[in-house]
C-alpha cells in the first residue's frame, strides 16, 4: 500500500530513510563524480542531513516535508520550502547573491554564490523552491515517483502554490532529463555549486564546483504532465 506523509523527524523514521536518500543519491551522482568523491557521502552524512530537517521543521523552518510510504517502508523523500530572499534579483542586473554559509567535508565554508539570470524575473509569494526529491532505486520505474509528485504537488497546488523553481546539475544527464521533461522545469538562470573538498597528497587542498541550472515550472503544469504519462502507459499495457 502506497502512502504519503508528512517527515515525522523521529529516528525510527530517519534512520531508514537516510539509507534510503543515500543509495538514490549515489544512484544518481556515481556517472559523473569521482570515486573519491562519492567516498564522502556515507550513511552518517545523510543521517546528519536528515536530523538537521527534523531539527528546522521542529523550529518552523521546513514546511514541506513529504516522506513516501510503500507497505509502511519510508521508500522516498521530497522537501520543499519558500523562496529564500538571497535568490531575489538585486540592482536590476539580472543577478542575485546568495550567501551560502555551513560545512562541507570536514571545512566550514562561507561565500557569496552569485546566481545570473537570463532576464528579469520576480518571484511570487506562492512560489517554492524544490529542494530535494529522491526514490530508492529498487522502488523506480513503477509508477511509485509519479504517484509521490501527483500528491504532494496536488496537495501544495490546494494550498495556493502556484509555481517552483528547482536547481539541477547540468553534468548529471539523467537528473537534468527528469527535471525538464518530467518536472517541466524551464531554465531561467545558472549558477554553480560547491560539490566536495579534497585535499592532495602534497597537502593543496582543492574545492570543486559544478555548473548548476535553475529552472521554473508550476504545479499545474506538472500534474497534467503526469496525467498525460500516465495514459501512455495505461495505453500501452493494453497494447493500444
Amino acid at each position: 500500500m502506497l502512502e504519503v506523509k508528512k517527515f515525522s523527524g523521529s529516528y525510527k523514521e530517519i534512520l531508514p530513510l537516510a539509507d534510503v536518500y543515500m543509495r538514490s543519491y549515489n544512484q544518481l551522482s556515481k556517472a559523473y563524480k569521482s570515486p573519491a568523491e562519492m567516498a564522502l557521502y556515507t550513511k552518517v552524512s545523510f543521517i546528519k542531513k536528515l536530523e538537521t530537517w527534523a531539527i528546522n521543521q521542529a523550529e518552523g523552518k521546513e514546511p514541506f516535508i513529504y516522506v513516501l510510504y510503500n507497505n509502511e517502508k519510508p521508500c522516498g523523500v521530497m522537501r520543499l520550502n519558500p523562496i529564500p530572499d538571497d535568490y531575489r534579483q538585486i540592482n536590476g542586473n539580472y543577478q542575485a547573491v546568495e550567501k551560502e554559509r555551513g560545512f562541507l567535508d570536514g571545512w566550514q565554508i562561507a561565500r557569496n554564490r552569485r546566481i545570473d539570470y537570463s532576464a528579469h524575473f520576480n518571484y511570487t509569494e506562492n512560489t517554492l523552491i524544490l529542494n530535494q526529491i529522491y526514490l530508492a532505486p529498487e522502488e523506480q520505474n513503477k509508477g511509485l515517483g509519479t504517484y509521490f509528485i501527483k500528491q504532494v504537488f496536488t496537495d501544495l497546488h490546494k494550498r495556493g502554490y502556484d509555481q517552483f523553481i528547482v536547481e539541477y546539475n547540468d553534468n548529471n544527464i539523467n537528473g537534468k532529463k527528469f527535471h525538464e521533461d518530467v518536472l517541466c522545469a524551464k531554465k531561467i538562470a545558472h549558477t554553480t555549486d560547491f560539490d566536495h573538498i579534497t585535499t592532495s597528497r602534497s597537502g593543496k587542498t582543492r574545492f570543486c564546483l559544478s555548473p548548476v541550472s535553475i529552472g521554473i515550472s508550476n504545479f499545474s503544469k506538472v500534474l497534467n504532465n503526469i496525467a498525460v504519462i500516465e495514459r501512455h502507459f495505461a495505453n500501452k499495457a493494453k497494447g493500444q
